[in-house]
């Protein structure tokens, strides 16, 4: 009776006859193998690697103009928290019966929260009404923050003007750019659905352009 073997290329060491693959004995003198390993099935088996997952693409969240309705409840948000150091302030004066503190300190409060706003704008383009309303005050084309100098230029024109600049806003339900918008170079834009944070309103919705988020993030499942 003839035997198959499959591994012709290891003889066997004392009678030269071909051994099978991982034998331990010699078929036709009965030599124990010394001389090869004996690998298990489970060592021989390749362990496929698996394949890398592919690079999740940044999703694109709508933005675009903000609505005047949304614009001037930001402005109005913003003017109540200047305000807010007032009435405080105001009933430790009257109760001190030091009148300085209503003439002098709250003007001063009022200022400082004001710079305060202007710089948090410039460095984030945000204030705390926009933060709340979900806008952003960013450079026109670019979405980049607008900077300290831009911002404090445009806050100037609205204050110097007593609000006339922002006109065009107020005037007309569609989208617009106040002059001082257009002269400082900035826009206020609506990021309700880019921002995780929740606000204090419903996104707009359409009528926005795309941009690309920084950071994947999920969509929604419908249905």
């Amino acid at each position: 009776m003839a035997t198959q073997h499959d591994d012709a290329g290891n003889p066997c060491p004392n009678c030269g006859s071909p051994l099978a693959t991982n034998a331990r004995f010699c078929n036709t003198c009965g030599n124990t193998v010394t001389t090869r390993s004996v690998r298990s099935p489970q060592q021989d088996r390749v362990v496929a690697r698996p394949p890398d997952p592919p690079p999740v693409a940044p999703t694109v969240q709508p933005v675009g103009p903000a609505h005047r309705g949304v614009r001037t409840g930001a402005a109005l948000l913003d003017v109540a928290a200047m305000m807010s150091p007032a009435l405080p302030l105001s009933i430790v004066g009257a109760l001190l019966g030091v009148s300085a503190v209503i003439y002098i300190v709250v003007p001063v409060a009022f200022v400082a929260v004001w710079a305060w706003l202007q710089t948090w704008q410039g460095l984030t383009g945000r204030t705390f009404g926009k933060a709340m309303m979900g806008l952003r005050l960013v450079c026109a084309g670019s979405d980049q923050p607008p900077g300290l100098g831009a911002t404090l230029l445009r806050s100037g024109l609205f204050i110097s003007t007593l609000g006339l600049v922002a006109l065009p806003v107020v005037s007309d339900a569609a989208p617009r750019r106040g002059a001082h918008d257009r002269i400082s170079g900035l826009e206020v834009v609506d990021v309700a659905d880019v921002v995780p944070q929740p606000v204090l309103r419903k996104p707009s919705g359409p009528g926005m352009r795309q941009i690309h988020s920084p950071v994947p993030m999920p969509l929604p499942r419908r249905g």
